[in-house]
């Protein structure tokens, strides 16, 4: 990805974040691969959210990742 696109996201992560637009800023870092929320997973793992977990730590890892 070129550095200008990285900008682009950045600043669309950004507006989306300010926006509270929370599920699709996580969806775009999924997709991106550019932010792994600690805060947003620790929060979710506290909170029992088990099936949210699996699918925001799926967009960062394969299953056959080590």
């Amino acid at each position: 990805m070129s550095s200008l696109s990285r900008e682009l996201v950045f600043l669309i992560l950004q507006f989306l974040d300010e926006e509270k637009f929370k599920e699709t800023v996580h969806k775009l870092e999924q997709e991106s691969g550019f932010f792994f929320n600690m805060k947003y997973f620790e929060d979710e793992v506290h909170n029992g959210n088990w099936d949210e977990v699996e699918k925001y730590l799926s967009g960062f890892t394969k299953v056959d990742d080590n």
